[in-house]
């Protein structure tokens, strides 16, 4: 019973790397012009998450740098019931909040009640992201 579980927890922690990965992925060819140009710097650290109930997993933090401005992409584990987990923007501005619903599309937690959700796209993030720089 505990190698079957302990698997399952296996299972569930390489996926959200996978889901980890595919959001840098994204990121990073939303915003290639921008790194190209190099008006924008990116970067990755290791990090170590852990969850009591599914123990200790590894992943990267994303780190994007635009002059003395630093945004950190931030993953954690499940945060809201109907999510398979979220990635939290920071900044010295404040903190933003993207969860992956069960079909893997990433969204920007508006409100939590009632709960709201803005899908993320590229224009979306952009212009995110630059609200934030300004």
């Amino acid at each position: 019973m505990k190698e079957e579980s302990e698997k399952k927890v296996t299972k569930i922690n390489k996926q959200w790397c996978m889901r980890i990965k595919l959001f840098y992925r994204h990121l990073e060819d939303w915003l290639s012009d921008l790194i190209e140009e190099k008006l924008l710097f990116t970067l990755y650290e290791d990090m170590t998450i852990y969850k009591q109930s599914l123990g200790a997993y590894y992943a990267k933090k994303f780190i994007l740098i635009a002059g003395d401005k630093r945004i950190e992409f931030i993953p954690n584990i499940r945060s809201a019931v109907g999510t398979t987990g979220n990635i939290q923007l920071k900044t010295k501005k404040g903190k933003i909040t993207f969860v992956s619903d069960r079909d893997g599309i990433w969204k920007q937690v508006i409100s939590l009640s009632p709960f709201e959700a803005k899908i993320l796209t590229k224009d979306y993030l952009r212009n995110l992201l630059k609200s934030l720089l300004i």
